[in-house]
């Protein structure tokens, strides 16, 4: 099967004993980001090769010849989503700025905000919550093409945890969890906010714009491969500063920030971005 993540092909083998119900797995979780009929001749960027086999003998033969082997389904999956993320945003270290965040668009406009933040800021819940109505881009890695503002979708499944106490998050497609589909629609970079999450905070969402000086720093923090980008903090701060800089905020439920980002959305779309 061939997948496309970040504008990247991959192609995934899947082999062993498990081969078949690991290659219905796959395609179940990762459906939005399958290439249907591939060209003849059309070569992968990517290929890789995932191992599920119950026969401890033949997996500890196998195994070198794959990037990911194991026994266990679940712990395969889980392992697989940030294996392609990795690799698609090498890939792509040269020709995108790629932002740790949740990316979500208005199929309407085109208007795309791009919610960054480190781990535990909520961005899966966030997608969640959002992604109803306006479209998900991704949860994990937001891509935008310094020229025009681009936001390349990357809509991979959802790592989320089904049942409390369970130890591994399972890896869940979009489509299952009801999300809308990015669709044929050109999406563009019209707001940057920076998520700051406190279980504790009381009232509304507290919106603030940030100062260049202020945001810069969690930006930063969150883009990928900045020690390679040339400029890097002139690049952003003017990235930054081309979608009206960046707003904070403040907030303990995910779904509360749903007329929060709509707003900045409109808001964008009214002013013409």
């Amino acid at each position: 099967m061939r997948l496309e993540a970040l504008e990247v092909a991959f192609d995934v083998i899947c082999a062993g004993s498990g081969a078949e119900v690991l290659a219905d797995a796959v395609e179940e979780a990762w459906d939005t980001c399958l290439v249907g009929a591939v060209e003849p001749g059309a070569e992968p960027d990517e290929t890789v090769t995932l191992l599920l086999e119950d026969d401890h003998e033949r997996l500890a033969l196998l195994a070198e010849d794959s990037q990911l082997f194991g026994s266990d389904l679940p712990t395969l999956m889980d392992r697989l989503s940030p294996m392609i993320t990795r690799l698609a945003v090498t890939s792509r270290r040269d020709d995108l700025v790629m932002v740790h965040a949740c990316a979500v668009g208005d199929p309407e406009t085109g208007a795309a905000a791009v919610l960054f933040g480190p781990s535990g800021t909520g961005k899966t819940t966030l997608a969640r919550a959002l992604c109803a109505d306006l479209a998900y881009l991704s949860d994990e890695t937001a891509a935008i093409v310094e020229d025009d503002l681009r936001v390349v979708p990357y809509p991979k499944p959802l790592s989320i945890i089904v049942s409390p106490g369970d130890e591994l998050k399972e890896q869940v497609s979009p489509t299952r969890l009801g999300l809308r589909a990015a669709g044929g629609t050109t999406y563009r970079l019209r707001a940057l906010v920076q998520l700051c999450r406190e279980p504790d905070h009381e009232g509304g969402v507290a919106l603030e714009q940030l100062s260049v000086v202020d945001a810069l720093p969690e930006l930063v923090s969150q883009t990928s491969y900045t020690r390679q980008m040339g400029r890097p903090l002139h690049r952003l701060a003017a990235l930054a500063g081309r979608v009206g800089g960046v707003h904070r905020v403040t907030y303990a439920e995910a779904a509360a920030l749903r007329p929060v980002v709509r707003g900045l959305l409109d808001e964008a779309s009214g002013s013409g971005g």
